[in-house]
């Protein structure tokens, strides 16, 4: 497997890191960070404006027809600046959902970024089965009704347009805007200051996508491009780590010489090279086969990504954490912003006991 980037890749990556770091540092993450603020339309306008929503679209919406790996590039750049615009949400997820049910038209307004979608697919206490399903509809004219919840729902805080599942005949698909009536959002920022809320839905009219009882596949499908979009995302904050420890290590003196320089140190340094270069090699193979025709294929790949990359970013944070010593453990410096982020990355889509779980049942 060729784990190199394209050229145009190269470039997208270049460009959104030239942007990135003039309008959006440290410190403008922490200040939105403590105001609780999860979204701000100046970096929406800019990624938009830098084709990073429309890279892996397709052409006919607007898109220039990219692929999964598109969205490896980007999302690593987002983890490794701790953007906490809904991404994800909205480019991985709800332009995957919108084209495969018929309603590819919908996905302009995700390329422009006009539209903000929120794709609610879990259940409380469901343990990250997608396809745990309580949350009802029943058929009122043209239209259907809702009742249920939704759980940690990336991006619901300032969506427009929720995306939700429900049972009618099976497993179904539903469209609603997030101010209809019957819907309740309540918000919340993340761990490390993404926004999500719990979507209550008490009565609340929507648009069935697809064929009812039919969305399964797809609800899988685009979990697991969620997946393999946060597994590229934790490999952004595991390179920001790194760095930040060795220049810790190079920089940091204890009797009279850098503490890098001894050799326990060095060792446990070592060690997390290591485990960063696997990781990374099993985010790139989840993000190929994240598109995959083969099902079977695509699962264990990003069951395997989740897995190794959770175990991988945790022990990464900790051991930082360690090394550092008593600095790592404030708020002024960023080493337990991205700690915060790659656990929070471990949790959505399922954590390390869920895929371990479905990739030795697969």
């Amino acid at each position: 497997m060729d784990f190199d980037f394209s050229e145009e890749q190269k470039m997208l990556v270049q460009s959104l890191e030239r942007s990135l770091a003039k309008s959006y540092d440290f410190e403008t993450f922490r200040a939105q960070y403590n105001d609780g603020i999860t979204h701000a339309p100046e970096v929406w306008n800019m990624l938009a404006e830098l084709g990073v929503m429309a890279m892996p679209l397709p052409e006919a919406v607007g898109g220039f027809d990219g692929n999964h790996v598109d969205v490896m590039v980007v999302c690593t750049e987002l983890g490794r600046r701790l953007v906490t615009e809904p991404y994800v949400s909205n480019v991985v997820l709800a332009a995957y959902v919108l084209e495969t049910c018929g309603e590819a038209s919908l996905v302009e307004g995700i390329a422009t970024g006009e539209t903000r979608y929120a794709v609610g697919l879990y259940e409380p206490q469901q343990r990250h089965n997608p396809l745990a399903i309580n949350t009802t509809a029943t058929k009122d004219g043209d239209a259907y009704v809702l009742n249920g919840h939704k759980a940690v729902v990336l991006g619901a805080d300032t969506a427009g347009q929720l995306i939700v599942s429900a049972d009618l005949d099976g497993a179904s698909l539903f469209l609603l805007p997030a101010d209809a009536e019957g819907v309740t959002l309540r918000k919340y920022p993340l761990l490390d200051g993404r926004g999500a809320a719990d979507i209550i839905l008490e009565g609340a009219k929507a648009t069935l996508l697809g064929t009812a009882g039919a969305a399964a596949d797809i609800i899988e499908a685009a979990v697991d491009r969620g997946a393999a979009a946060l597994c590229a995302d934790s490999i952004g904050a595991v390179e920001e780590v790194k760095a930040l420890t060795g220049e810790y290590l190079r920089t940091r003196t204890q009797f009279g010489r850098p503490i890098g320089s001894f050799q326990v140190l060095s060792h446990r340094m070592v060690d997390l090279l290591v485990e960063y270069e696997q990781m990374k090699s099993v985010a790139m193979e989840a993000a190929v086969e994240a598109r995959s025709d083969d099902v079977r294929a695509r699962k264990l790949a990003v069951s395997a990504a989740k897995v190794k990359v959770g175990n991988a970013s945790r022990k990464f944070g900790q051991e930082s954490i360690q090394m550092h010593g008593g600095i790592g453990m404030t708020e002024e410096y960023a080493l337990g912003a991205y700690v915060k982020r790659m656990l929070v990355n471990e949790m959505l889509f399922g954590d390390v006991d869920y895929h371990l779980d479905r990739f030795a049942n697969t």
